[in-house]
Protein backbone atom coordinates (compact mmCIF):
# COMPACT_ATOMS: atom_id res chain seq x y z
CA UNK A 1 0.00 0.00 0.00
CA UNK A 2 1.10 3.56 -0.67
CA UNK A 3 0.59 5.90 2.27
CA UNK A 4 -0.54 8.85 0.16
CA UNK A 5 -3.17 6.80 -1.71
CA UNK A 6 -5.03 5.06 1.12
CA UNK A 7 -7.71 6.20 3.56
CA UNK A 8 -7.51 6.19 7.33
CA UNK A 9 -9.49 2.94 7.42
CA UNK A 10 -7.00 1.16 5.15
CA UNK A 11 -4.06 1.50 7.53
CA UNK A 12 -2.80 -1.80 8.94
CA UNK A 13 -0.66 -1.53 12.03
CA UNK A 14 1.06 -4.82 11.16
CA UNK A 15 2.41 -3.37 7.90
CA UNK A 16 6.11 -2.60 7.63
CA UNK A 17 6.68 1.06 6.85
CA UNK A 18 9.09 1.59 3.94
CA UNK A 19 10.74 5.02 3.89
CA UNK A 20 12.95 5.69 0.84
CA UNK A 21 15.54 8.46 1.18
CA UNK A 22 18.05 9.91 -1.27
CA UNK A 23 19.69 13.25 -1.94
CA UNK A 24 19.71 16.22 -4.28
CA UNK A 25 23.28 16.48 -5.57
CA UNK A 26 25.42 16.42 -8.68
CA UNK A 27 25.94 13.07 -10.36
CA UNK A 28 28.35 14.11 -13.06
CA UNK A 29 27.27 15.83 -16.27
CA UNK A 30 25.13 12.86 -17.33
CA UNK A 31 22.87 11.83 -14.43
CA UNK A 32 20.03 13.69 -12.65
CA UNK A 33 20.47 15.41 -9.29
CA UNK A 34 17.89 13.07 -7.80
CA UNK A 35 19.69 9.87 -8.81
CA UNK A 36 19.96 8.45 -5.28
CA UNK A 37 16.30 9.01 -4.46
CA UNK A 38 15.18 7.72 -7.85
CA UNK A 39 17.00 4.43 -7.29
CA UNK A 40 15.77 4.07 -3.69
CA UNK A 41 12.20 4.82 -4.78
CA UNK A 42 12.33 2.39 -7.70
CA UNK A 43 13.44 -0.50 -5.49
CA UNK A 44 10.88 0.42 -2.82
CA UNK A 45 8.01 0.62 -5.32
CA UNK A 46 8.88 -2.78 -6.79
CA UNK A 47 8.86 -4.27 -3.29
CA UNK A 48 5.51 -2.62 -2.52
CA UNK A 49 4.06 -4.05 -5.73
CA UNK A 50 5.11 -7.53 -4.63
CA UNK A 51 4.18 -7.41 -0.94
CA UNK A 52 1.06 -5.24 -1.27
CA UNK A 53 -0.68 -4.70 2.09
CA UNK A 54 2.20 -6.23 4.05
CA UNK A 55 4.01 -2.92 3.60
CA UNK A 56 3.13 0.76 3.75
CA UNK A 57 5.23 2.80 1.32
CA UNK A 58 5.97 6.34 2.47
CA UNK A 59 6.72 9.22 0.06
CA UNK A 60 10.39 9.39 -0.89
CA UNK A 61 12.52 11.87 1.03
CA UNK A 62 14.58 13.36 -1.79
CA UNK A 63 16.67 15.56 0.50
CA UNK A 64 19.66 14.20 2.39
CA UNK A 65 23.03 15.33 3.73
CA UNK A 66 25.31 16.15 0.79
CA UNK A 67 28.00 18.43 2.19
CA UNK A 68 30.67 16.35 0.45
CA UNK A 69 29.67 17.91 -2.87
CA UNK A 70 30.72 21.44 -2.00
CA UNK A 71 31.62 23.31 -5.17
CA UNK A 72 29.05 21.48 -7.28
CA UNK A 73 25.27 22.06 -7.46
CA UNK A 74 23.46 20.38 -4.57
CA UNK A 75 20.81 21.01 -1.91
CA UNK A 76 21.62 19.63 1.53
CA UNK A 77 20.02 19.33 4.91
CA UNK A 78 22.12 19.98 7.98
CA UNK A 79 22.81 16.92 10.11
CA UNK A 80 20.54 18.33 12.82
CA UNK A 81 17.66 18.90 10.41
CA UNK A 82 18.07 15.50 8.75
CA UNK A 83 18.07 13.73 12.10
CA UNK A 84 15.00 15.64 13.28
CA UNK A 85 13.14 15.04 10.02
CA UNK A 86 13.58 11.27 10.02
CA UNK A 87 12.95 11.00 13.77
CA UNK A 88 9.74 13.02 13.48
CA UNK A 89 8.47 10.76 10.69
CA UNK A 90 9.27 7.60 12.64
CA UNK A 91 7.79 8.73 15.94
CA UNK A 92 4.72 10.27 14.31
CA UNK A 93 4.05 7.12 12.27
CA UNK A 94 4.47 5.01 15.39
CA UNK A 95 2.18 7.15 17.52
CA UNK A 96 -0.47 8.05 14.93
CA UNK A 97 -0.49 5.13 12.47
CA UNK A 98 0.29 2.42 14.98
CA UNK A 99 3.22 1.02 13.01
CA UNK A 100 5.94 -0.85 14.88
CA UNK A 101 8.27 -1.87 12.03
CA UNK A 102 10.11 0.46 9.67
CA UNK A 103 12.75 0.04 6.99
CA UNK A 104 14.60 3.11 5.74
CA UNK A 105 15.69 2.42 2.15
CA UNK A 106 18.76 4.59 1.71
CA UNK A 107 20.13 5.54 -1.70
CA UNK A 108 22.85 7.99 -0.62
CA UNK A 109 26.13 7.12 1.06
CA UNK A 110 26.33 10.47 2.83
CA UNK A 111 23.15 9.66 4.76
CA UNK A 112 24.95 6.87 6.56
CA UNK A 113 26.64 9.47 8.72
CA UNK A 114 23.34 10.28 10.45
CA UNK A 115 20.86 7.45 9.81
CA UNK A 116 22.58 5.01 12.23
CA UNK A 117 22.26 7.65 14.96
CA UNK A 118 18.52 7.88 14.34
CA UNK A 119 18.24 4.11 14.25
CA UNK A 120 20.12 3.61 17.51
CA UNK A 121 18.11 6.23 19.42
CA UNK A 122 14.76 5.01 18.08
CA UNK A 123 15.45 1.34 18.75
CA UNK A 124 16.86 1.88 22.23
CA UNK A 125 13.98 4.13 23.26
CA UNK A 126 11.23 1.82 22.03
CA UNK A 127 10.57 -1.67 23.34
CA UNK A 128 8.29 -2.72 20.50
CA UNK A 129 8.84 -0.32 17.58
CA UNK A 130 12.03 -0.90 15.58
CA UNK A 131 13.71 0.49 12.46
CA UNK A 132 16.22 -1.05 10.05
CA UNK A 133 18.41 0.68 7.46
CA UNK A 134 18.65 -0.93 4.02
CA UNK A 135 21.29 0.51 1.70
CA UNK A 136 20.65 0.09 -2.02
CA UNK A 137 24.40 -0.06 -2.69
CA UNK A 138 27.14 -2.36 -1.43
CA UNK A 139 30.40 -4.05 -2.42
CA UNK A 140 28.52 -6.86 -4.18
CA UNK A 141 27.48 -4.38 -6.87
CA UNK A 142 31.12 -3.41 -7.35
CA UNK A 143 32.08 -7.06 -7.73
CA UNK A 144 29.43 -7.53 -10.42
CA UNK A 145 30.62 -4.51 -12.39
CA UNK A 146 34.30 -5.07 -11.53
CA UNK A 147 34.76 -1.40 -10.69
CA UNK A 148 35.02 0.60 -7.46
CA UNK A 149 32.24 3.02 -8.38
CA UNK A 150 32.03 5.57 -5.57
CA UNK A 151 29.76 8.06 -7.30
CA UNK A 152 28.08 8.62 -10.68
CA UNK A 153 30.03 5.81 -12.33
CA UNK A 154 29.12 2.64 -14.19
CA UNK A 155 26.85 1.19 -11.50
CA UNK A 156 24.64 4.22 -10.90
CA UNK A 157 24.59 5.07 -14.61
CA UNK A 158 23.51 1.54 -15.56
CA UNK A 159 20.85 1.51 -12.84
CA UNK A 160 19.32 4.81 -13.94
CA UNK A 161 19.49 3.64 -17.57
CA UNK A 162 17.35 0.64 -16.62
CA UNK A 163 14.91 2.74 -14.59
CA UNK A 164 14.50 5.54 -17.14
CA UNK A 165 16.77 5.75 -20.19
CA UNK A 166 15.71 9.33 -20.90
CA UNK A 167 17.39 10.49 -17.68
CA UNK A 168 20.87 9.45 -18.85
CA UNK A 169 22.59 12.01 -21.08
CA UNK A 170 24.85 9.64 -23.00
CA UNK A 171 26.35 12.43 -25.09
CA UNK A 172 27.61 14.08 -21.90
CA UNK A 173 29.53 10.94 -20.93
CA UNK A 174 31.64 11.39 -24.05
CA UNK A 175 32.67 14.83 -22.78
CA UNK A 176 34.33 13.39 -19.66
CA UNK A 177 38.06 13.51 -20.36
CA UNK A 178 39.49 12.70 -16.94
CA UNK A 179 38.48 9.79 -14.73
CA UNK A 180 41.32 10.08 -12.24
CA UNK A 181 40.18 10.15 -8.60
CA UNK A 182 42.12 11.91 -5.86
CA UNK A 183 42.80 9.79 -2.80
CA UNK A 184 40.85 10.98 0.25
CA UNK A 185 37.74 12.12 -1.60
CA UNK A 186 34.61 12.15 0.62
CA UNK A 187 36.73 11.93 3.77
CA UNK A 188 39.41 14.60 3.37
CA UNK A 189 38.14 16.40 0.27
CA UNK A 190 34.81 17.17 -1.42
CA UNK A 191 33.93 15.49 -4.70
CA UNK A 192 35.03 18.42 -6.87
CA UNK A 193 38.58 18.01 -5.63
CA UNK A 194 38.32 14.28 -6.19
CA UNK A 195 37.39 14.65 -9.85
CA UNK A 196 36.52 17.84 -11.72
CA UNK A 197 33.61 16.12 -13.48
CA UNK A 198 32.16 14.78 -10.25
CA UNK A 199 32.54 11.19 -11.44
CA UNK A 200 34.29 8.76 -9.10
CA UNK A 201 34.53 5.54 -11.11
CA UNK A 202 37.89 4.19 -9.92
CA UNK A 203 39.73 5.97 -12.71
CA UNK A 204 37.91 3.96 -15.38
CA UNK A 205 35.60 5.20 -18.17
CA UNK A 206 31.87 4.77 -17.58
CA UNK A 207 30.36 1.67 -19.12
CA UNK A 208 26.57 1.37 -19.41
CA UNK A 209 25.58 -2.28 -19.05
CA UNK A 210 21.80 -2.60 -19.05
CA UNK A 211 21.82 -6.29 -18.16
CA UNK A 212 24.15 -5.86 -15.18
CA UNK A 213 22.17 -2.80 -14.11
CA UNK A 214 18.97 -4.83 -14.15
CA UNK A 215 20.67 -7.69 -12.31
CA UNK A 216 21.85 -5.55 -9.39
CA UNK A 217 18.46 -3.84 -9.13
CA UNK A 218 16.68 -7.20 -9.04
CA UNK A 219 19.12 -8.45 -6.44
CA UNK A 220 18.41 -5.48 -4.18
CA UNK A 221 14.66 -5.95 -4.62
CA UNK A 222 14.96 -9.60 -3.57
CA UNK A 223 17.15 -8.70 -0.61
CA UNK A 224 14.71 -6.04 0.59
CA UNK A 225 11.75 -8.40 0.23
CA UNK A 226 13.55 -10.98 2.36
CA UNK A 227 14.52 -8.39 4.97
CA UNK A 228 10.92 -7.21 5.27
CA UNK A 229 9.48 -10.71 5.49
CA UNK A 230 11.92 -11.62 8.25
CA UNK A 231 11.41 -8.31 10.02
CA UNK A 232 7.61 -8.56 9.95
CA UNK A 233 7.75 -12.05 11.44
CA UNK A 234 10.14 -10.93 14.19
CA UNK A 235 13.01 -13.05 12.89
CA UNK A 236 15.34 -10.04 13.05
Amino acid sequence: MKLVEITKDDIRSDSVGIIPIGSIEQHGPHLPLGTDGIIAEYISVKVEEELKDRVLLFPTIFYGVSIEHKGFPFVTLSFATAISLVKDILYSAKDNLGLTRFVIVNGHGGNNYFLPLVQREFNMNNDKAKVLIFNVFDDKDKEVFKVNDLHAGSIETSRIYVINKSLVKIDKIKEIKDYNVKTGVFTLYPSKEGNIYGVLNDGKPIIIDEQLGENVLRQKIRELVNVILSFSSDKI
